[in-house]
């Protein structure tokens, strides 16, 4: 069974690491498409991507020289555009910048994004720019402008700028990677984050007041070590440090509630999954409570404590090589128990002697006889 589970999770390691979620510069050759989510790609001169190009909540460049043989659609992400598309360009909730050496042979469209185009630029077929304004030459191709007055185009400005896919992929992208991040450490370093964890369980208090010391005092000694310049790559190595504690923290923090998840549904799972599926939850309720305009306000206060608290562990802990156990309860000792005693018995009351009558002398006492000889 543990055997099974281990392939199944390497199994599901190598799918999520493969599968293109990063950014990749295509360096020439034959591609079949990309699929960006919440990174930056960039296809540079001289090279040519064949295939779509598709795009969650990121950047695509598209550089002078550089061709894309296909379409090229984009989700809440910003496309730059200098090179030379075969297909139609498609442009939601974000925004498109056509530079003048672009050239677009399909049609251009945009839905709740802005459109930026310079002279010179080339579109071959239509654009349908919906609900934004557009600026720039209207040559090759329509480059609709809505007529209206000031406050409709304080509207139309307010409605380009809207963009409610760029923060939703990007928070998704960034659940994810961290998701992947913890399943790769927990499979060398489950010991030490289940350490880490306990101590956040044991001494929350002092893990939070410990992460919280160490983020006010670590900017001070750091400027002071830069000082003296000999310190500087100490000062490198202490950020780095800092930096991984703290990613260390958060990853043991999602441990500690996937393990509750799986334990509340009655399932065993590879502390991998669990902390997978922990993290990418915590992630995203942590995005979620930041990038929400109702609750960004108060809401950072609960990411930001969390982090204190896996930071402060992580160090208490000795990055999970010491283990942590609960503040011992003090108190008044208690008092040992009295032996009970054999009770006292009272002597018996003596009787009294009968006193002679007065005037009467006492009988004399008698002689014992002695015997005869």
């Amino acid at each position: 069974m543990k055997t099974n589970v281990k392939i199944a999770t390497l199994f599901l390691l190598a799918i999520l690491v493969f599968v293109p979620l990063q950014s990749a510069a295509a360096k020439g050759g034959s591609y079949d498409g990309q699929v960006i989510f919440g990174q930056s790609y960039t296809l540079k001169n001289g090279e040519t991507l064949t295939g779509d190009l598709l795009v969650f909540g990121g950047t695509a460049t598209i550089e002078e020289g550089a061709t894309v043989n296909g379409n090229v659609v984009l989700f809440g992400s910003t496309l730059v555009l200098n090179g030379e598309v075969s297909g139609d360009v498609a442009v939601a909730g974000g925004s498109a910048a056509l530079g003048a050496s672009a050239h677009v042979h399909g049609n251009l469209t945009t839905v709740g994004a802005s459109l930026d185009r310079a002279e010179g630029s080339q579109i071959d077929g239509q654009i349908s720019n919906t609900a934004t304004s557009s600026s720039g030459s209207e040559t090759n191709g329509s480059n609709p402008v809505i007529p209206g007055s000031q406050v409709t185009r304080v509207v139309q400005q307010m409605i380009s700028n809207f963009d409610p896919f760029g923060p939703l992929f990007n928070a998704f992208g960034q659940a994810l990677g961290l998701a992947i991040l913890a399943m790769l450490v927990m499979l060398f370093l489950a010991p030490h984050a289940d350490r880490v964890a306990h101590a956040i369980i044991a001494q929350p208090l002092t893990a939070g007041g410990l992460g919280l010391l160490t983020i006010i005092v670590a900017p001070i000694a750091l400027v002071i070590l830069t000082i003296t310049i000999i310190l500087i790559p100490v000062v490198a190595i202490l950020v780095v440090a800092l930096f991984v504690a703290g990613v260390f923290g958060w990853i043991a923090i999602g441990y500690e509630i996937g393990q509750r998840f799986t334990n509340a549904i009655h399932q065993n799972w590879h502390p991998a999954f669990s902390a997978g599926l922990g993290v990418f939850a915590l992630t995203l309720v942590a995005n979620a409570l930041t990038g929400i305009p109702v609750l960004n306000c108060v809401g950072w206060l609960v990411p930001f404590l969390l982090g204190m608290a896996g930071l402060g562990a992580v160090i208490m802990s000795r990055f999970g090589t010491q283990s942590v156990f609960p503040p011992a309860v003090t108190g008044s000792a208690p008092l040992a128990p009295v032996a009970l005693s054999a009770p006292v018995i009272p002597p018996a009351p003596v009787a009294p002697q009968p006193e002679s009558p007065a005037g009467e002398p006492a009988a004399p006492q008698r002689k014992p006889r002695a015997g005869k000889e």
